[in-house]
């Protein structure tokens, strides 16, 4: 292999500098106070300086560029800024920064000066950097890079600079940097990357006043993020393994999708050879091993995480600046240790404790032996000796024996309780555009001999949440108790599947109704009468199955294919759920939506949102499998997306993929109402 030692260029005459460049330009940002920086062609003299994507939505800069960037304060939010990026400008809110508030000396921000931002628009497209996942030194002899904008001639413009990092700052991370280099005002918070790995080590800092080069904070300062008191039942509760995982998912959903033509920073590290030097994992298959270890729960504590990594080297981990905490730190300690063979059967046993570790909580159905495969394949296409694989088996038999799995109880988010709110709403054929309504009140027998709220006639598109507030608003009233809100089912005909009731704030000053009660679709334009057959016996087989069938129907991996068809529909099985991932028209949703009602099924999901089609949807799929299994049933389900609705409107980022996601939940034994009946005041 060619030496690429020290000098930052590669044997072959190409400048890795070329090779990174655009992929570090694309994901770094601007930051600045919500007050300015909206308009494109002017406000950016107070840009507050830079950041960059490490994980779909979410920015890592300096405490100081965020802190000083603060814009309006929104209680329950906390401090928010802009960041901006391409011709995009989105607001944020800093989730976590230490030092916790301003400092009012310009040189003292103490380190490690480093903030998270959390955008605060879901489902905005963007890039991510590669965060390097080596544990006990970034110091590198490698030449580096950074990324920033900065001001020049009274306009924002990128920057980017070279130099070397000649030594550390104390014991919190800092890395001096050489004076190759200026460092000018405004690069603060951008990233700072090992030219020969391909890997951001790093955050600029500052300039150094009245010394040579600049400073950079180490990005393995992030472990420096709280941990929760308590055991966290759930990855969103620990921020950095949120974060963590999140960025690892990334990355490994880019590797394996192969049907768009951006470069991805596993290219690119294969392209430079230099992040496989020295350790048994090409690129790609660190990539892939990291997106396996990103789906399972995160280790039970650091301590159980440093003995594991005992365990595997042979020795104790000894002089790391910080501990490690998420599974891919661990990894890190592996790199290095003994090198060719003997690292790559380090890795594997590595990756099958990992994958047989107690758990708080348990991992997702087949999680776990995804990584044990990859372990068995990786070993086996290595040629590793038969004894070796033999033990990897043996290691994994014995673990998964005597492994504790803690259960926590059951969140009882879904109860149908003692009655919900039912809105009907029926199209005006003779009147394009303009609809009749019904909201009632139902108890637990359903909505036969109910009281019914309020109705509605001849009431336009564009003002139905606006005339439904008030009867909506003294429905929940009546129906809902102290923390037990009832749930709410929206009865419309198949073209208006889309209407987004779950976004309506009702009222106005409310958290969005989808957020606060489970929020189920039916159909209003189905025929009357008994239900059909085949519509009770797919009724029955999803409830009575306690894993459904999750059939995406309409992609094939990352690609769009013909809508479901009726024989497509009516082949699958009964215990089955479709699911739509594309985004369509209106037209085409309404035919799409009308081919799985007349298929007979009554419990679908799809997502609503633009008509732009999405190539990088692993996380829609993937968080479409987790939910329904998670659910435990299709009785479950409402429970399960009324949680991941709640999630997205605290700005959970995990629950961005689920972004416009609705439920068809129609019982056919259940009328909506009784055809005839006679409506009451209430």
């Amino acid at each position: 292999m060619t030496d690429l030692g020290g000098g930052g260029a590669r044997g072959d005459g190409v400048d890795p500098f070329e090779t990174l460049a655009p992929l570090l330009a694309a994901a770094t940002v601007r930051i600045h106070s919500l007050s300015d920086g909206h308009d494109l062609d002017d406000g950016y003299a107070e840009v507050s300086g830079s950041g960059f994507f490490v994980a779909p939505n979410w920015v890592l800069t300096c405490a100081h560029v965020a802190l000083r960037a603060e814009g309006t304060t929104v209680a329950g939010t906390g401090r928010q800024v802009g960041v901006s990026f391409g011709t995009r400008t989105v607001p944020g809110v800093v989730e976590w920064a230490d030092p916790p508030g301003p400092v009012d000396d310009h040189d003292s921000w103490p380190a490690p000066d480093l903030a998270l931002i959390r955008l605060l628009e879901p489902g905005v497209p963007h890039p991510c950097v590669w965060l390097t996942d080596r544990t006990s030194k970034v110091f590198t002899p490698n030449e580096v890079a950074f990324f920033g904008c900065t001001a020049e001639s009274g306009e924002i413009v990128e920057y980017s600079g070279r130099c070397t990092i000649r030594g550390e700052l104390g014991r919190r991370g800092l890395l001096r940097l050489g004076s190759e280099d200026e460092i000018p005002e405004g690069v603060s918070g951008g990233p700072l990357v090992d030219l020969v790995r391909g890997e951001v080590i790093g955050v600029v800092k500052a300039q150094r006043y009245g010394a040579d080069g600049g400073l950079a904070v180490s990005v393995v300062q992030l472990r420096r993020l709280p941990v929760p008191t308590d055991p966290a039942s759930a990855q969103a509760e620990d921020l950095y393994q949120t974060v963590m995982h999140a960025h690892d998912r990334h990355h490994a959903d880019r590797h394996r999708n192969v049907h768009h033509g951006y470069g991805t920073w596993t290219d690119a590290q294969s392209d430079l050879r230099g992040s496989a030097a020295g350790h048994g994992l090409t690129p790609g298959r660190r990539t892939e091993l990291l997106g396996l270890l990103a789906e399972l729960p995160p280790p039970v504590s650091t301590r159980a995480l440093e003995d594991l990594v005992s365990l595997i080297r042979g020795q104790t981990c000894e002089g790391l600046p910080l501990a490690p905490r998420a599974w891919r730190d661990g990894l890190g300690l592996l790199y290095g240790l003994r090198g060719g063979r003997s690292e790559l059967e380090a890795v594997l046993r590595y990756a099958v404790h990992a994958a047989t570790a107690d758990r708080h909580h348990p991992a997702a159905g087949g999680t776990e032996r995804a990584v044990w495969r990859w372990a068995e394949r990786e070993a086996a296409d290595a040629e590793l000796s038969r004894a070796f694989r033999r033990q990897l088996i043996e290691e994994r038999s014995n673990r998964l024996e005597s492994r504790v799995v803690g259960l926590p109880p059951a969140p009882g988010l879904w109860n149908a309780g003692p009655g919900s709110v039912i809105l009907e709403i029926t199209e005006r054929r003779w009147e394009p555009g303009h609809y009749d309504w019904r909201v009632r009140l139902a108890g637990a027998s359903g909505a036969s001999g109910e009281v019914t709220a309020d109705e509605g006639h001849a009431v336009h598109h564009d003002d139905l949440r606006r005339q439904l507030a008030g009867p909506l608003s003294e429905a929940f009233r009546r129906q809902d108790t102290p923390g037990h809100p009832v749930p709410f089912y929206v009865c419309l005909p198949a073209p208006l599947f889309g209407l987004p009731v779950d976004d309506w704030r009702i009222p106005a000053d409310a958290s969005a109704v989808g957020a606060t009660r489970p929020v189920l679709v039916r159909c209003s334009d189905r025929e009357p009468g008994t239900a059909s057959p085949v519509r009770s016996r797919r009724w029955d087989a999803v409830h009575a199955d306690s894993e459904p069938l999750v059939v995406v129907v309409d992609c094939d991996d990352g690609r769009p294919v013909t809508g479901p068809k009726g024989a497509t529909l009516n082949g699958l099985a009964h215990h089955a759920v479709p699911a739509l991932c594309r985004r369509p028209g209106a037209d085409q949703a309404a035919t799409e939506h009308q081919d799985i009602l007349a298929a007979g099924f009554g419990v679908a999901l799809w997502r609503r949102g633009t008509t732009e089609f999405d190539p990088f949807c692993e996380d829609y799929h993937r968080g479409l499998l987790r939910t329904v299994e998670a659910a435990g049933g299709a009785d479950g389900l409402p429970g399960a997306v009324w949680q991941l609705r709640a999630n997205l409107a605290k700005g959970r980022t995990q629950a961005f993929w689920s972004k416009g996601i609705t439920l068809l939940y129609d019982d056919p034994d259940r009328p909506v109402f009784d055809a005839g009946q006679m409506l009451e005041a209430p």
